[in-house]
């Protein structure tokens, strides 16, 4: 019996370790299988992120290329003699203006681009600049055919741009890649001119945001190695196909560069194996037991990796699709609001020196008329027709988005000037007027728009700050009649006081009408007006609670217009009954405000203001903090402009006077701490006090 309880509890006991055992295998391989599905999904997203920002690098020296070669000196260089170019030629000094056209594009980049140069055909440099300096001319080659980019240079088609391998350049001694783009004379090939990209600028982009555990490469479809960043990892034989690999205890995810055949971004991490994970002190105590229910774990282990693929698979097309919906906008085809922030956020944070960036706001001019007359379905044809224009007139590089209902943005980098901005936006404006838009019925729409220009230099703030910028020019262009382009630069004053909320206009002029009847055209509630923002502005109160003070102090005596004219210009003291009758001003004019959703935020102040601190003031006869703080500062602000009014029984304090005197009522009249607030913008500020005429 000994014996046979024994052998039981043998089996007990290796039966729980076995069962503790499958557990600890099961919680390691979830735990590296789980790590791997996150590995997979951050290297599939680090590659297409790189890819797609190496492709832009790309794309940008290739429309640099294109654009450059349809300049008019690299053409002249081959002028027939005695032809009208070859005396355009003679004139304009085509050699130089290639030259400079050479040097431009080193200083539009000076990071990205080391040299460029304008070769022959037969092998002979026209002209080469390199680090931004031209090479004199004597110092030029005459045969560069063993030159790496030369046979990819005269074999270029016309009107395309290729991108070389990479070489280490033969004159700037740097590793680049070479662009090149053929220049033909009446149909022949002559030319072709050369950039060479820095491969560093594209190692620049890999290194970007770059996750510390990542190794991120640019390489061609051979295996070779364009650029890197991040820990050498071998490299992958080749690199032909996108996709997830693994090699030599390496996770690999390739991404082809979209408009760059032969080339990839590959993106690699070492993963943890489940060997490593096992070795933990938990996972070594369970796993020590290891013996009847792995095959169990590991067809659990097995349908986790199938569902997780599964997983993975549709979270990544979910993915895509999201990305392509969350940057372009549904209707037009063009960019959306986000990817037109972005792309502000990242040309400036580019670098501090270089040209700046240029924002245009643009809006369609009485579009809401187009949709009441011709319907929603017209109003999408004049949309999808602007943008359309937008799109053609701008140049390769600027990024069109539409941000709004019927309003676009246009991003354009590498501008020297506001003027070239203005010019721009000028021939999108003529663009979009010059003829009408044809709808579907056949009905002929005319369309123009307004535009509001700002260029920002790269330390000027954010994105939101640039269109802030563009946005008050917009509606700048708006109010001085539409069909315009007004620029930053040249807001004035009317269009700042333009911009102030209506609300203070509207108080302002009531203001005005109540004080004319004391003869004194506003100039106290101004003052009041101006001097409460002030001080709540020193509280430290918020934008919207400055206005809500600011609109008190405008408002705080139109309870007036109750009072009698005999008692409101009476010339000297009041009796006690005519103080009663003045005294209730304040719950009138509170009264009247409730009435009006614009001025009722400031009713609290109009009633309030002639509280007094230690609470025998009226219309409540509250005291201390139960009195509304923008009372209290409108009170404090309402004591001063009276302590400097001119009254016909005295003489107006002076500002050092009314200073001793706020001081004085300090914790009887008015708060000690409005006082100190007020008391502070006198003396940093000191103004001559407002010319008019207190009654109260």
């Amino acid at each position: 019996m000994k014996r046979t309880g024994l052998r039981w509890i043998s089996f007990l006991f290796a039966a729980l370790g076995v069962l503790t055992a499958v557990l600890g295998t099961a919680v390691a391989a979830s735990r590296a299988s789980t790590e791997r599905a996150q590995l997979d999904r951050n290297l599939v997203t680090a590659a297409g992120e790189k890819a797609a920002l190496v492709d832009t690098e790309l794309e940008r020296m290739r429309a640099l290329a294109r654009v450059t070669s349809r300049i008019p000196p690299f053409s002249e260089f081959y002028a027939d003699a005695g032809s009208q170019a070859a005396a355009i030629a003679a004139v304009a000094g085509p050699g130089r203006e290639i030259n400079n056209a050479l040097m431009y594009l080193w200083q539009l980049y000076p990071d990205r681009i080391v040299e460029a140069g304008y070769v022959d055909v037969d092998g002979a440099e026209n002209a080469r600049v390199v680090d931004g300096k031209p090479v004199p001319a004597a110092r030029l080659s005459h045969d560069v055919r063993s030159w790496p980019s030369y046979w990819q240079g005269i074999g270029t088609p016309v009107d395309s741009a290729l991108i070389s391998e990479p070489f280490r350049s033969p004159t700037a001694d740097v590793p680049v890649v070479a662009v090149t783009v053929p220049v033909a004379v009446d149909g022949r090939v002559r030319a072709y001119i050369e950039l060479e990209l820095s491969t560093a600028a594209l190692g620049r982009v890999l290194a970007a945001d770059r996750d510390s555990a990542l190794a991120l490469q640019v390489g061609l479809v051979d295996g070779t190695a364009v650029t890197s960043a991040g820990p050498h990892v071998p490299a992958l034989p080749t690199t032909a196909g996108a996709g997830l690999v693994t090699a030599r205890h390496w996770r690999y995810a390739v991404r082809e560069v979209p408009d760059a055949p032969g080339w990839y971004v590959v993106a690699a991490a070492r993963p943890r194996s489940t060997v490593q994970l096992a070795v933990q002190p938990t996972q070594a105590a369970l796993l020590g037991l290891a013996v009847l229910m792995l095959a169990a774990a590991l067809v659990g282990f097995r349908r986790y990796r199938k569902s997780a693929a599964q997983e993975f698979a549709a979270e990544q097309q979910a993915r895509a699709e999201a990305e392509q919906r969350s940057r372009v906008d549904a209707l037009t085809g063009l960019f959306n609001r986000r990817h037109a922030m972005e792309t502000i956020e990242h040309e400036l944070a580019r670098g501090s020196t270089g040209p700046g960036l240029g924002v245009l706001m643009v809006d369609v001019d009485h579009f809401k008329r187009v949709n009441d007359r011709y319907g929603h379905s017209g109003g999408d044809t004049v949309l999808v027709a602007v943008a359309e224009r937008l799109r053609t007139g701008v140049r390769e590089w600027d990024v069109v988005a539409r941000i709004g209902g019927e309003e676009f943005c246009v991003v354009a980098p590498g501008l020297d000037h506001e003027g070239a901005l203005a010019e721009l936006g000028e021939r999108l404006r003529l663009a979009i007027a010059e003829r009408p838009v044809t709808l579907p019925g056949g009905a002929l729409v005319p369309v123009t728009i307004s535009i509001g220009a700002a260029m920002v230099a790269h330390d000027d703030g954010s994105a939101e700050h640039a269109l802030d910028f563009a946005d008050r020019a917009l509606y700048s262009a708006k109010r001085q009649g539409r069909n315009r382009l007004r620029t930053f630069s040249q807001l004035g004053s009317a269009d700042l006081r333009a911009e102030q909320p209506e609300c203070l206009h509207i108080a302002e002029a009531l203001a005005i009408s109540s004080d004319l009847r004391e003869g004194n055209l506003g100039a106290h509630s101004r003052q009041v007006a101006d001097l409460s923002a002030a001080v709540a502005r020193r509280l430290g109160l918020a934008d919207e609670d400055v206005l809500r003070v600011q609109l008190g102090g405008w408002l705080h005596d139109v309870g007036k217009i109750a009072v009698p004219d005999a008692v409101l210009v009476k010339p000297g003291p009041l009796t006690d009954a005519e103080r009663c009758t003045v005294g209730t001003h304040s719950a009138v004019g509170a009264d009247l405000l409730r009435h009006f959703p614009e001025l009722a935020p400031a009713c609290a102040a109009v009633r309030h203001h002639h509280e007094r601190f230690d609470g025998t003031g009226y219309p409540d006869g509250l005291a201390g903090d139960q009195i509304p703080l923008d009372a209290r500062i409108v009170a404090a602000a309402d004591a001063y402009s009276a302590m400097t009014a001119d009254r016909p029984y005295r003489s107006p304090r002076t500002t050092a006077e009314a200073i001793g005197e706020l001081r004085d009522s300090a914790g009887t009249q008015l708060d000690p701490v409005v006082v100190a607030a007020l008391v502070e913008e006198l003396e940093a500020n000191p103004a001559t006090p407002a010319p008019h005429r207190a009654t109260v």
